[in-house]
């Protein structure tokens, strides 16, 4: 049974002020008003970064060809930290989460494969609270299995199969996650499993626009709506699939997501977001440089912005977006038998497009409560732009330029921050680092 509940729900959309010339006038009295007027109306100035230097101090690694059996990681699953600084690590290839105490030394692994309460099947997301608890997310089992702070497995809630869940944050009041939803791609796919295993159809208000508040202390899988981001309107016109489409060609679940998916514009804005250890959520949902502190189910209590401007699409940048999206779907599409389709293809190059590319790109929250955001590279898709630093007042620090550090997977105690790193043989070594007091 899934329950759904609406407390007050926060939609937030970003607008745009644009300013408009102050009138021409002559009398000599009114030149000081004037004046006034063509400043307050003025555009913002650029943005200037002010340069941080991003040598933090390595404390630990672990991993790597010459690993003990336990940090032989099969890949670079999701970590977080906790108050006593030890880092968890979703090693999902090997069905466990292994803990790290902050030397670096091994302390335990939680979980094993299997279909039994506390058993992994096909692992995705990791939510550590500061005591030490931990939960994780099992597509395969349709489950989130929740661990007490010693790693003992304490209970099981079952996700409805129709319920996708892309991003998880732990509530820091606890017993409680934080997710976001996924795109309405895969909401065909979502009802024609809810058809298949007899379960309700799906509700609406759960997407990936949206953040919901899910109980883990409930007896069934039950979540309230907290926050509806802003959207572009288009028409909905996803592809339909049935259960005995899924039955009789599986391989329609992945090619109705791909084909589904274009059905929204290049450089359409997503959300971003994170929350912080006071509750607050943290996000933005537009092209602009604005991030929106909210109370979950409550109004907007701060906006942080920079004077850093979208930019505008161009011809160049709509080429390049249709030749990458045509190359990355045509790699894909390789593992199904036939190949990307002529209409899939069309659909790509009659996508329309968004005009600007959104200014934020990623947004997370350190251990004390300041912010990273991470703006776009030289090309809008580049994983390696800036990223402007915050303080938990709010304020800018300064900004690590292009390619100085990357986002770091965890933010812990004491300023400790995890990072992966692969070598040549793309075996991955997880490295903890610590930042300085400024930039934390």
């Amino acid at each position: 049974m899934i329950t759904h509940t609406t407390p007050a729900i926060h939609r937030g959309r970003s607008t745009r002020t644009v300013p408009f010339p102050a009138p021409l006038l002559t009398v000599s009295a009114t030149a000081l008003a004037t004046t006034f007027i063509l400043i307050a109306t003025a555009p913002p100035a650029a943005a200037q970064d002010r340069p941080l230097a991003a040598d933090f101090p390595e404390v630990y690694r672990a991993g790597g060809l010459n690993a003990p059996d336990w940090a032989q990681f099969a890949g670079r699953g999701p970590v977080s930290f906790d108050a006593a600084g030890n880092l968890h690590i979703l090693d999902s290839g090997n069905y466990t989460v292994v803990v790290i105490d902050p030397q670096g030394g091994f302390v335990r692994t939680v979980g094993r494969q299997g279909e039994g309460p506390g058993e992994f099947g096909f692992t995705f997301r990791l939510v550590v609270w500061r005591d030490g608890r931990l939960a994780v997310n099992d597509l395969q089992n349709n489950a989130i299995h929740v661990f007490g702070a010693g790693g003992e497995f304490d209970h099981s809630v079952r996700v409805p199969s129709h319920v996708s869940l892309t991003s998880i944050r732990p509530d820091p009041s606890g017993g409680a996650l934080y997710a976001r939803g996924s795109s309405s791609s895969t909401s065909p796919i979502r009802e024609a499993l809810a058809e298949l295993t007899g379960e309700s159809p799906p509700e609406e208000g759960l997407d990936g626009f949206s953040i919901g508040r899910i109980d883990l202390t409930a007896d069934a899988f039950a979540f309230g709506l907290v926050l509806q981001a802003w959207r572009v309107t288009r028409e909905d016109r996803a592809e339909e699939v049935s259960a005995d489409d899924i039955l009789s060609d599986p391989s329609r679940i992945m090619s109705t997501a791909l084909t589904s998916s274009q059905d929204r514009m290049f450089f359409e804005p997503t959300l971003r977001w994170d929350i912080l250890p006071d509750g607050l959520i943290a996000y933005a949902d537009s092209s602009a440089y604005a991030i929106k502190l909210v109370r979950p189910g409550g109004p907007v209590v701060d906006v942080i912005r920079r004077p850093v401007e979208p930019e505008a699409v161009t011809r160049r940048l709509r080429s390049a977006a249709i030749e990458r999206e045509i190359g990355t779907l045509t790699r894909t599409f390789e593992r199904i038998e036939g190949g990307m389709t002529d209409d899939v293809r069309e659909r790509i190059e009659e996508r329309e497009f968004y005009p600007e590319v959104s200014v934020i790109r990623e947004i997370r929250s350190t251990w004390e409560g300041g912010l990273w955001i991470r703006r776009p590279g030289e090309e809008p898709w580049d994983t390696d732009g800036p990223i402007d630093v915050f303080g938990p007042d709010r304020q800018y620090v300064g900004t690590f330029t292009a390619g100085a550090t990357t986002m770091p997977r965890a933010f812990g105690p004491d300023g400790l921050v995890a990072y992966w790193e692969v070598d040549e043989l793309d075996v991955p070594t997880i490295v903890v680092k610590k930042l300085p007091s400024e930039v934390r």
